[in-house]
């Protein structure tokens, strides 16, 4: 096993010698700008104490970092997909094809945790190696920026009822009893101290509650979250790949488990963030900014926003963007994955198109910490604009449809 200062060394040292990043350029087509909104790389799961800890008899291995923060493998694979996305700019002829970029180049702003600003550290090392590119944090470290906070904005107690009423209708329809059956025998759940006294303990959807207070994050209790607490604290293992022979304390095997594990987390990020009423209230401040950024012509040719899954899945649902999956993962909002906003222009005609894509490592080049290369791609699916064409929209469509997501 290589040790983390090492493992990280290396990733740097590759850093200046992988093969260029392939161009995913239109014919025709001059890309113009970049938004890049990221979820953060890998960080350690909160599982020492509280409510996942009782969760299970088992005991859960050990981080060399604090709960929630990005690890060393993490900040690797950070620098491998900023140094991909870097020369596919390049390429793109968007950025300059050498150099450290200026700052009507590239501009990124992180939210104001551990994991989101050193991820956005490591992105930068990776895209610009040696260069001065200063990460903005407004708020002090471990607050979180209003700009990425998903917490409810609407006051209107209306308003509030309505999105919990889709919550509630949305559980109802979301067939997880056999994953949640799965989690129990992977944890033992049933064993645990949190059914200590119970003779019939189990995981159900019917214990779920959910709120929508102003100034808080939606949130759900019960069964459904604790779940998408374990299978979030599993993945995180997985991808950290921490030397434990057998994942799941050995009842954690198949690709087919790892699916039915998938669901609980992604319809839990789903509910909470994904009904129109919250995404579009949660998600408001980041649509406004993606908004600004393009309208105005002083803007960065380049922009990266480093947050949160919760970032991501609001932003998706809030614009309507029609069900997708990510070939070679199990999350829909994996861990250093990120939406790219893409403005193009074609050479002949001088029209503008507005275009959406999802980049992101897949669950093997996570967990085996693969450089990123023209050989070994990172996944890029390309995401539907609701009412454009299939070469994307307008500025004034493209302008509508942020506007009226972020109402």
């Amino acid at each position: 096993m290589i040790r983390p200062v090492r493992f990280l060394l290396l990733a740097l040292s590759l850093v200046t010698t992988a093969a260029p990043a392939a161009t995913a350029s239109v014919q025709g087509d001059q890309l113009e700008q970049v938004v890049l909104l990221s979820r953060h790389n890998l960080r350690a799961p909160v599982v020492a104490s509280g409510a996942l800890a009782h969760a299970t008899p088992e005991r859960w291995p050990g981080w060399d970092v604090g709960p929630g923060e990005l690890t060393t493998k993490g900040g690797v694979l950070e620098v491998y997909m900023g140094r991909y996305i870097g020369q596919w700019l390049r390429q793109a002829q968007l950025l300059p094809a050498s150099g450290c970029p200026q700052p009507a180049d590239f501009h990124v702003h992180a939210n104001s945790l551990q994991r989101t600003q050193a991820t956005a550290q490591f992105f930068v090392a990776g895209a610009f190696p040696g260069c001065p590119v200063t990460v903005e944090q407004r708020m002090a470290l471990g607050t979180m920026d209003p700009l990425f906070d998903p917490v409810i904005h609407n006051d209107d107690a209306a308003s509030r009822a309505r999105a919990l009423e889709s919550m509630q209708k949305a559980l109802a329809a979301a067939d997880l009893a056999p994953a949640l059956s799965m989690v129990e025998q992977i944890t033992r759940y049933p064993q645990s101290a949190a059914c200590a006294g119970r003779s019939d303990c189990h995981l159900m959807l019917a214990d779920t509650v959910f709120s929508a207070e102003p100034g808080k994050e939606p949130r759900a209790s019960g069964s459904l979250a604790l779940a998408s607490g374990l299978v979030d604290a599993l993945l995180m293992e997985h991808y950290q790949g921490s030397g434990i022979p057998r994942e799941g304390w050995g009842r954690l095997t198949t690709e087919a488990q790892w699916q039915a594990l998938a669901q609980i987390r992604n319809r839990y990020q789903d509910i909470l963030f994904g009904t129109p009423e919250v995404a579009r209230d949660v998600a408001a401040p980041l649509l406004a900014r993606v908004d600004a950024v393009f309208g105005d012509p002083a803007s960065p040719k380049v922009t990266l926003l480093v947050g949160h899954d919760s970032n991501i899945g609001s932003v998706l649902a809030a614009m309507a963007i029609g069900d997708y999956s990510l070939p070679g993962q199990f999350e829909k909002t994996p861990i250093g994955g990120l939406l790219q906003f893409e403005r193009w222009r074609d050479r002949q005609s001088g029209g503008e198109r507005f275009r959406l894509a999802y980049v992101y490592p897949t669950t093997a080049q996570l967990r085996d910490a693969v450089p990123l290369t023209e050989a070994q791609p990172p996944g890029r699916v390309a995401l539907p604009l609701p009412g454009c064409d299939r070469q994307g929209c307008s500025r004034a469509q493209f302008q509508q449809l942020l506007q009226r997501a972020g109402r």
